[in-house]
């Protein structure tokens, strides 16, 4: 069998994540039908890809409420009259008119950064790089168990990390208000974590656990009981404290002046809980 699996185009609206679907020990199922069946024989490497898809569809709440929140800023920047002195689509800051102020110029860098994250194509899009597996089979899948994995946990941790960071910043100087995600539980990583390394060897000690460290900083640690000794978090911080990183892109005076202060903008993430595969 060489079918795609479920995280591609089939199954997924364009240019979105979408629902996720419920993994079951026969196959995948989205709206209570089955549109995978699962109980591939693998080689050496497990039976099937069920725990595999797992773990995506343990951090697809996280990477949505975090594309959601970009999209709210994304929005926001877009709507101002400001936005049409700048370039148009994804540009280089050379690009932008030299008549521009410091102000404009960094509400310009604000914006691009935000077209970027949001897109459905660029390179470094949350989307591009969430669905870079997309459309593979599932024995390519079963083939890649590592690399998949490496992957989507590269993912988790730069729309966490960076991204969050580029967040904050822009929240900060537009006067925003930003609630981060809850993390997947850690008894649920960890559950699916060893469910994955007792199918695929090639898959032993690729996955950590992930939880919230000082300033909404996104950590790794071995195992449940180490995340917890060393302070890490499933929820973050309810107020937008935690200065980020240094900005990267340009140096914004006076950005203020542009739109105003006092915009606030919430993404209230989803509690309920992802069906973990039996």
């Amino acid at each position: 069998m060489n079918e795609p699996v479920f995280f591609g185009e089939r199954l997924y609206s364009p240019g979105d994540i979408g629902s996720c679907p419920d993994i079951r020990p026969d196959g995948i199922y989205l709206d209570g039908h089955r549109v995978i069946r699962l109980g591939l024989q693998g080689v050496g490497v497990g039976e099937n890809i069920g725990d595999l898809l797992a773990y995506r569809q343990l951090w697809e709440p996280y990477i949505q409420a975090h594309l959601n929140l970009w999209r709210n800023v994304n929005e926001l920047l877009e709507s101002t009259p400001t936005a049409k002195k700048c370039p148009k689509g994804i540009f280089k800051m050379s690009e932008a008119s030299k008549e521009l102020n410091d102000a404009e110029l960094g509400y310009c860098a604000s914006l691009n950064i935000s077209r970027m994250y949001t897109s459905s194509t660029y390179p470094l899009g949350i989307l591009t790089q969430w669905n870079a597996w997309s459309g593979k089979s599932s024995s390519e899948i079963l083939a890649g168990a590592k690399s998949m994995l490496e992957w989507h946990q590269s993912v988790v941790m730069s729309v966490g990390g960076p991204y969050k960071d580029e967040l904050f910043q822009i929240a900060n100087i537009w006067g925003l208000a930003v609630e981060l995600p809850e993390v997947p539980e850690f008894s649920k990583q960890q559950e699916i974590r060893a469910r994955i390394e007792g199918a695929y060897i090639t898959a032993k000690g690729v996955l950590q656990i992930i939880g919230y460290g000082i300033g909404e900083t996104l950590e790794m640690a071995g195992t449940t009981a180490e995340a917890v000794a060393v302070g890490l978090q499933e929820t973050a911080k309810k107020l937008p404290g935690a200065v980020p990183k240094p900005w990267t892109w340009v140096a914004i005076t006076g950005v203020l002046a542009v739109v105003g202060a006092g915009v606030l903008i919430y993404y209230v993430p989803r509690t309920q809980r992802v069906k973990a595969a039996a």
